[in-house]
C-alpha cells in the first residue's frame, strides 16, 4: 500500500470538480488491485481454475495477491500480460467496432504495449498497424512485449507524433493513451503522487492538445479514435474531447459500456473509478470521424522470398516473407503493403517479426520465430532450468544432433539453443535476460 499521502490540491479538486467525492479518496488508500490477461494464440498453456474473470474482458483474470512475475517461465513466454484490469476495456471497445477486413491502425503513444496487445488482439483478420513511442527506452521494452506475444503485424516506430502530420487519411482506428497527470495511478504509485502538483493537469492537457492535432488529419473519414487517460480531471478529459468535437468533424460513437463504468462530466466519455469498479482509474472516450470506411479492403498478394528451408517457420496464404539488411522478416501482407506505401522516413525499430539471421554459416533462427506459434516442437525443461536458461546460463541436456532447437517449458516455447551434441549456446536475447539471484 502505498504509504505518501495524496496531494491537497487534488483532494481539494476532486471535493470541488468531479462527481466522484469522498468514495474515490478513500479507495485510493486501499490496497491495488492485480490482474493478467491471457494471450489468445497461449491461452492453453494457462490454468485459470479458481481466478475471477474480469468482468469486461475475455480472458482476463484477477489476481489474489501479486506475484513475482519475473520468476515465472510462462511469462517470459507471453502466455500472459499482467495489465491493470481497466486498461483492458480496450479490447472490448476495440472489438465492438464496425472496422473492416484488412484495416490499418496506429497506438500512437503506445508504451509499454498492454493497451497495445489489447488493440491488435480485438481487431478483426488480416489487420494491421503501428505501434509508436517517442521515448526509446520505452519503445524498446514495447518491442519486447509485442514479440513475446508473437504478433507479426505490428511495426514499432521511435518517433514524435508530430512525424504523422504529413500522413493524410491514413488509419482506420488511432489509439491515444495520451500522456497524462496519473491521478489514477495514485493507489499503486508513489511517484505518481509525489511527481503531481496543481498545474500537473493543465500542463498535460497542453501536450494533449498537440498530439492530438498531430494525428487527427492522419484519421479515414469514417474512421474511430479511441482516447484515453488515467486521470480524473476535466482538463485532460471532458475538455479535450469536447474540443475535439468543436474543431473537427469528430462526434461521440456508441460501445457496450460496462456496468462498473460512470459517465463523464456533460455526458463525455467514461470512466473506470477505484472504489466503484475493481480497477485503476481511467477516462475512455470513443469518437468517430464523419464519413464511411469502406466494408472490407483490398488483400495485398503474399510473397516468399529466398530459401528458408529448416528453419520451421508458420507460414500461411497471409503472410509475406522479405529480406533486409541480412535479416529475415515475417510479416503479414497487410503490414507489408502499407509499411512499402508510407513514403515517410519513420524511425522503425521493429517491422512485423525478424524470424532468422544471415550468417557466413547459413541462416540462424532468431527469437521472434520462437514466439510466433505454440506448435514448435521443442526440448522440454524443468521450471528451475527455464530460469537458468533465462538468465542466459547452460545445464546439463539429453544428446542430441548439432543444431538449433526451441527450449521450452509446460509445452510453451522459451527461445533457442543451439545444441554442440554434449552442451548448448543460450540464445537468449541478452538485453531481457533475468538479472535476480535464483536460489
Amino acid at each position: 500500500m502505498v504509504t505518501i499521502p495524496l496531494p491537497d490540491a487534488f483532494i481539494q479538486a476532486i471535493l470541488e470538480d468531479s462527481p466522484f467525492g469522498t468514495s474515490l479518496l478513500k479507495a485510493l488508500e486501499e490496497e491495488p488491485i492485480t490482474s493478467i490477461r491471457v494471450n489468445p494464440r497461449k491461452k492453453e498453456a494457462f490454468s485459470s481454475e479458481g481466478l475471477e474473470p474480469v468482468p469486461w474482458c475475455e480472458d482476463a483474470f484477477y489476481l489474489e495477491r501479486r506475484p513475482n512475475f519475473t520468476l515465472d517461465p510462462l511469462f517470459h513466454a507471453g502466455v500472459y500480460y499482467p495489465q491493470e484490469a481497466a486498461s483492458m476495456i480496450i479490447h472490448r471497445m476495440v472489438r465492438a467496432l464496425n472496422l473492416p477486413e484488412g484495416a490499418f491502425v496506429l497506438d500512437a503513444c503506445a508504451a509499454p504495449g498492454g493497451k497495445t496487445l489489447a488493440m491488435f488482439d480485438a481487431l478483426p483478420r488480416n489487420c494491421a498497424g503501428i505501434a509508436n513511442e517517442i521515448h526509446p527506452h520505452r519503445a524498446n521494452i514495447l518491442c519486447e512485449n509485442i514479440t513475446k506475444w508473437g504478433l507479426d503485424n505490428v511495426a514499432v516506430t521511435n518517433d514524435d507524433t508530430a512525424a504523422f502530420q504529413r500522413l493524410e487519411e491514413q488509419f482506420d482506428l488511432i489509439l491515444v493513451d495520451a500522456p497524462c497527470s496519473g491521478e489514477g495511478m495514485f493507489r499503486k504509485d508513489g511517484n505518481a503522487r509525489t511527481e503531481w502538483n496543481d498545474e500537473a493537469p493543465k500542463f498535460c492537457a497542453e501536450r494533449q492538445t498537440i498530439i492530438l492535432d498531430n494525428l487527427i488529419h492522419c484519421l479515414k473519414p469514417g474512421g474511430f479514435l479511441l482516447y484515453a487517460t488515467c486521470t480524473f480531471n476535466s482538463h485532460e478529459n471532458e475538455q479535450q474531447i469536447q474540443r475535439l468535437m468543436d474543431q473537427y468533424a469528430m462526434e461521440l460513437h456508441p460501445w457496450p459500456v460496462p456496468e462498473a463504468c460512470l459517465p463523464g462530466r456533460g455526458g463525455i466519455g467514461h470512466y473506470f473509478v477505484p472504489g466503484t469498479s475493481r480497477s485503476e482509474g481511467l477516462f475512455v472516450c470513443l469518437l468517430r470521424k464523419q464519413g464511411v470506411l469502406p466494408d472490407r479492403y483490398s488483400l495485398y498478394p503474399s510473397r516468399v522470398m529466398d530459401d528458408f528451408t529448416g528453419l520451421n517457420i508458420p507460414m500461411d496464404e497471409t503472410k509475406v516473407m522479405v529480406q533486409e539488411n541480412h535479416f529475415a522478416l515475417l510479416l503479414s501482407n497487410q503490414l507489408h503493403g502499407a509499411l512499402t506505401s508510407l513514403k515517410i522516413p519513420f524511425r522503425f525499430l521493429k517491422k512485423g517479426a525478424i524470424v532468422a539471421e544471415k550468417t557466413l554459416k547459413g541462416w540462424v533462427p532468431y527469437h521472434d520465430l520462437s514466439m510466433l506459434s505454440m506448435k514448435i516442437s521443442g526440448i522440454e525443461c524443468s521450471n528451475h532450468e527455464a530460469l537458468m536458461y533465462l538468465r542466459g546460463e547452460t545445464f546439463p541436456i539429453p544428446p542430441y544432433p548439432a543444431g538449433y532447437y526451441v527450449l521450452q517449458y509446460q509445452g510453451v516455447p522459451l527461445g533457442y539453443i543451439k545444441h554442440l551434441g554434449n552442451r548448448f549456446n543460450n540464445l537468449y536475447p541478452k538485453r531481457w535476460r533475468i538479472r535476480m539471484h535464483l536460489k
